[in-house]
């Protein structure tokens, strides 16, 4: 019984640390479009016909693993990382996601499991069965 209990007790706290880390996320991401409206206003007559810079594909990046934490356990695909974002005003190219996330992958900052990406803190751990 007293296993029970502390199981559920750890379960609360995942969650409340998946909250948390949420909020702070979602903080995150609205300082940089703050940042990227400050950006984009402040350069309007040189940032008009130009290729995405350096700094646009850094955030691409910092943005999915923003994403990433957010998502925490319950991880994400490219399709909801793109749709994750588009709530948030921030519109993201699906195949530059799930490239990204391929890199990530390859460069062992993200996990994938076959259908999502985590990171590597919130990966499932594998069960140790007694034997």
């Amino acid at each position: 019984m007293a296993k029970g209990k502390m199981k559920a007790n750890v379960q609360r706290l995942l969650e409340q640390r998946d909250k948390l880390l949420a909020e702070i996320d979602a903080l995150k991401n609205k300082v940089a479009g703050l940042e990227m409206a400050i950006g984009l206003l402040g350069n309007e007559d040189t940032a008009q016909d130009q290729p995405l810079s350096v700094n646009a594909r850094v955030n691409l990046k910092a943005t999915i693993l923003d994403l990433l934490r957010e998502a925490g356990t319950t991880g994400l695909n490219a399709t909801s990382a793109v749709e994750i974002a588009a709530r948030r005003n921030i519109q993201l190219n699906r195949g530059s996601v799930a490239s990204n996330l391929s890199r990530m992958v390859k460069d062992k900052a993200v996990t994938y499991d076959g259908s999502r990406y985590r990171l590597p803190e919130f990966a499932p751990r594998p069960t140790l069965v007694a034997g």
